[in-house]
């Protein structure tokens, strides 16, 4: 979600500085922006963060700095000094202000303390409806999780919308590694809180990535992984599916067929299968498909897509539709350094390289969820999933 900034500088080149910090943010949105001189009584209503050039000796703006932090209902304050000292950081502490700084603000430093924020209690527009996309991997190593968060963020980007990822690899999940963040609530937070949940303490249980993404990590610990059950998830998204919060819920699920991926591939609206041409994980993406055809899950949608593809590959398009018995929805282009770059810094190729080859690829699997408007099914045969994962 945005957090959206007031900016209230002394000199015009400081404000032109401080802009570039907050608009260079994942999180940060200028709303508006103005001369010290012009100090308003109140703080616009908009606002979720106050950030002032801080000027010594000013006992006119001391006053405004802690009858604002004072106020609960008041944005928080942050501060630019020109020199911070032990003195200087007692002087703001006492005033209440939140976070300090000074030249140079490096990117990681600024966004830390975007981080520490309170979630702001964003009165969103409703999406129409929530749909939840399941990305299931045919094995390990296919780009599950690759594909799951570069969607996301292009989704999120292309469609100025609210996109959740759930990470539901429970005991080995990666989606943290791949955005760089360190969250501080994971979906055990959620099940744990859930009688009690509202809209605004459940967005608060999840990170923000930018403007537009938000993320629900697996658990931190692998003995968690046990507590998480399907009837917790199907919870979850109907509330969430309710909320309309969020345009898109995209799943990055275990390539083990366990009871809460079943239960995931039941609430979905559409499930891409992600394998690669080789032969371990063809042979069992097509044993998924038989599945996928046996539970019979009425409206939802599932397609392929055809990770690390390479044109002079051992397997052409046709050999390998032939052996699923499925055409390809999407390929998507083999280039393990950049790739590995995206993976090893945590961040979407939608970010460092928009224009390469890859991230064209992964837009057209955007282009494609966007533009299907076809009507969802109703849970005919869904019956098949409780019976497989009923216990004895």
């Amino acid at each position: 979600m945005a957090i959206r900034f007031s900016l209230y500088y002394h000199s015009k080149e400081n404000g032109e500085y401080l802009q570039k910090i907050i608009n260079s943010s994942r999180q940060g949105m200028l709303v508006e922006t103005q001369s010290l001189a012009k100090l308003p009584p109140e703080v616009n209503s908009g606002t979720d963060v106050v950030f002032l050039e801080y000027q010594e000796d000013d006992a006119k703006l001391d006053r405004w700095i802690e009858k604002t932090a004072a106020d609960p209902k008041s944005p928080s304050i942050f501060l630019f000094l020109h020199e911070i000292t032990t003195n200087s950081l007692w002087k703001a502490l006492r005033l209440g202000v939140k976070e300090c700084f000074a030249f140079p603000i490096r990117p990681e430093e600024f966004q830390e303390a975007l981080d520490r924020l309170p979630r702001p209690d964003i009165n969103l527009e409703l999406a129409d409806t929530t749909r939840v996309v399941a990305f299931l991997g045919s094995k390990g190593g296919v780009g599950n999780t690759f594909l799951t968060t570069n969607v996301a963020h292009l989704l999120g980007q292309e469609q100025k919308s609210q996109v959740l990822v759930v990470d539901l690899d429970l005991r080995y999940g990666q989606v943290v590694y791949f955005y760089d963040i360190r969250p501080k609530y994971t979906i055990i937070d959620v099940i744990e809180n859930f009688e009690r949940i509202d809209s605004s303490y459940l967005q608060s249980l999840f990170h923000p990535y930018d403007k537009y993404l938000s993320i629900l990590p697996a658990p931190a610990r692998l003995e968690e992984a046990e507590a998480v059950t399907p009837d917790h998830l199907e919870k979850i998204l109907r509330y969430l599916k309710n909320l309309r919060v969020f345009s898109w819920i995209l799943l990055d699920c275990c390539h083990q067929m366990d009871e809460v991926t079943l239960r995931a591939l039941e609430l979905s609206d559409d499930i891409l299968l992600v394998t690669n041409p080789s032969i371990p994980a063809l042979s069992n993406a097509k044993k998924l498909l038989d599945l996928l055809h046996l539970l019979d899950l009425g409206g939802v949608r599932s397609e392929v897509l055809l990770n690390s593809w390479q044109k002079r590959g051992d397997l052409g398009e046709s050999e390998v539709e032939g052996f699923l018995g499925r055409e390809i929805s999407n390929k998507i282009t083999f280039d393990p350094i950049q790739v590995g770059r995206s993976i090893n810094e945590g961040r979407p190729l939608g970010e460092m390289a928009s224009r390469h080859s890859v991230c064209q690829d992964l837009r057209a699997i955007v282009t494609k969820l966007l533009g299907d408007d076809a009507s969802r099914g109703n849970g005919h045969g869904r019956s098949w999933i409780r019976r497989l994962v009923r216990k004895d």
